[in-house]
């Protein structure tokens, strides 16, 4: 059933068993784990199931310290949530999410690494991973090469135990933004309530646990849900605002009694940089490392360093993508094209046309043969991949981008607070304090210098990096992957939540999201998260039976 709360009576008051806050990703894989059940579900989400700016704007807010994204950015209150901003290339002509599980090394205490160590190991979550990846709709859970090479595609070989090769798989976003709407609209246990703004979550008077969340619409409109079990499932930052923010009880926030909502805060740098081959032979040593589909499955090679060095050298995790390029003038030829055809489609006269056009004819030679091969590309007779499977194709590029992927060290300073700027609601923005420490520099830096050993050993080229005392050159600060804020530890004095996703000192309130990583890995956390989704819904279960 669905249900837009814009029209219940003013001040309604509906009751369910089970409370699921956001339907993003982790709320609708904890609907479905509830369908059909013999208990009432309630599904509430702040959007509907189209976009709507009035409620995007609900998630502006306030950054402080380093360069970061705008808030609104890679998120979305609508049904579906971040899913609708998925655009890694699945195939040629659909978009989808990386899938990556994180390292074994990812989920331990490293004694390198301050506030790292989760209250569970890899192993625990192992059967929960392929249960995401049936939820995904992906391949088998593995992610060695040996189990996804072919004649055409095989790991570069290197000459020591320092680097490694990992696969990522490719899900589309399609059964997030559209199949599972369905299935959960037909199951008869599971309400949802669409354009439904929960600002507070009420405890009973002991403040040991959420007797009701009030929930307000755009309207100002008021009305209550009583639950049972409540879980928050809106993402890294709204979890942690709404935990604050229900401060009229605990003025601190629930689960706030050490201090701990909001802290720890981590995204993922990506920091560029490129390699100049020392022979053109290693575009045609790369295939694994393009995204092409093996055995029906899109998946995509990462270089990173082995578990041994990361120990031995106490770094962070890390895992890095390759990416061939055109010639400096010939890269910059394409984006003047691509800028002129922007503004011809919006019937702007571009300023400065005659120097678009300048650069752009700098690089004529290497437009025709872009042009040529992204029509060959769309023949449906061809083996799909993006730019290795054509083998005179591979002529055009000059040199390959390297994008990493760096794990970013938890710290108690980066951090979500509210803000004393509101949103149309009257609720407090939220306000990230957001800084790279210099563990993290430090990390970025030595990652890259054995990057450059490695790569001039094995005979593959140069690597160009910042050196010390250059600024490390980002191809994005953050990734909107919105980690920590409400860190798992068996200690409440240290962590948020147990290793149930259980929030300390209150028995019937979980979190399901990221925001509970107490470190972040390298990985994209898509996988992760639903895999704990599916973990804290066999817990539930239990206490609803």
């Amino acid at each position: 059933m669905i249900i837009d709360a814009r029209s219940l009576p003013p001040d309604e008051v509906l009751e369910t068993h089970v409370c699921i806050v956001g339907a993003g990703p982790a709320g609708i894989t904890l609907a479905l784990e509830f369908a059909n059940q013999n208990f009432q579900v309630c599904l509430v989400e702040s959007g509907g199931f189209d976009y709507d700016q009035e409620t995007q704007s609900l998630l502006d807010g306030v950054v402080v310290g380093d360069p970061y994204p705008r808030l609104h950015e890679g998120r979305r209150r609508q049904f579906g949530g971040a899913s609708h901003w998925w655009g890694a290339p699945n195939s040629h002509k659909d978009a989808g999410f990386r899938c990556i599980p994180l390292d074994p090394i990812d989920f331990e205490q490293r004694d390198w690494l301050p506030y790292s160590g989760w209250a569970i190991n890899k192993t625990d979550l192992d059967p929960y991973y392929e249960r995401a990846h049936q939820l995904c709709k992906i391949g088998p859970y593995t992610y060695e090469p040996e189990d996804w090479e072919d004649k055409r595609a095989v790991r570069l070989p290197f000459k020591s135990d320092r680097m490694t090769t990992r696969i990522s798989q490719f899900g589309s976003k399609t059964p997030f933004t559209q199949e599972y709407r369905e299935t959960i609209k037909q199951s008869k246990n599971i309400t949802t309530l669409l354009y439904a703004n929960v600002v507070e979550l009420e405890t009973d008077e002991s403040t040991q646990a959420v007797s009701r969340l009030r929930i307000v619409c755009l309207s100002n409109k008021q009305v209550w849900l009583k639950a049972k079990v409540v879980i928050l499932a809106t993402g890294g930052l709204e979890n942690a605002r709404l935990l604050l923010a229900s401060n009229r009880q605990q003025p601190a926030g629930l689960g706030n009694q050490n201090d701990l909502v909001g802290r720890y805060f981590m995204d993922r740098p990506i920091l560029s940089a490129k390699i100049i081959p020392s022979n053109h032979q290693l575009f045609d040593l790369t295939a694994l490392y393009d995204i092409y589909t093996v055995r029906g499955v899109p998946i995509m090679g990462w270089v990173k360093l082995t578990e041994e060095v990361i120990r031995r050298e106490r770094l962070l995790n890390n895992g890095a993508q390759l990416f061939p390029r055109p010639l400096a003038h010939q890269k910059e030829a394409t984006l003047a094209l691509r800028a002129l055809i922007s503004s011809i489609r919006e019937g702007k006269s571009p300023q400065d046309l005659s120097k678009y056009l300048s650069v752009a004819l700098q690089g004529v030679d290497y437009l025709v043969a872009a042009g040529f091969w992204a029509a060959v590309r769309k023949l449906p007779s061809l083996q799909r991949g993006d730019w290795s499977y054509l083998p005179y194709e591979k002529r055009r590029f000059s040199e390959f981008e390297i994008f990493y992927q760096m794990e970013q060290a938890p710290d108690p300073n980066n951090r979500v607070m509210l803000s004393s700027e509101r949103d149309r609601l009257g609720q407090p923005k939220t306000e990230v304090h957001w800084r790279l420490n210099r563990i993290d520099i430090d990390n970025a830096r030595r990652v890259q210098e054995i990057w450059a050993e490695e790569f001039a050993k094995a005979g593959y080229g140069q690597l160009v990096f910042s050196k010390e005392g250059e600024p490390l050159k980002f191809e994005k600060e953050a990734m909107h992957h919105h980690m920590g804020t409400t860190r798992m530890h068996v200690n409440p004095k240290q962590g948020v939540v147990d290793a149930n996703c259980q929030v300390h000192g209150i028995p019937n309130l979980f979190v399901a999201s990221c925001s509970v990583f107490p470190t972040a890995g390298y990985s994209n956390p898509t996988l992760t998260i639903l895999a704990l989704s599916i973990r804290v819904a066999d817990h539930v279960k239990t206490l609803m039976n």
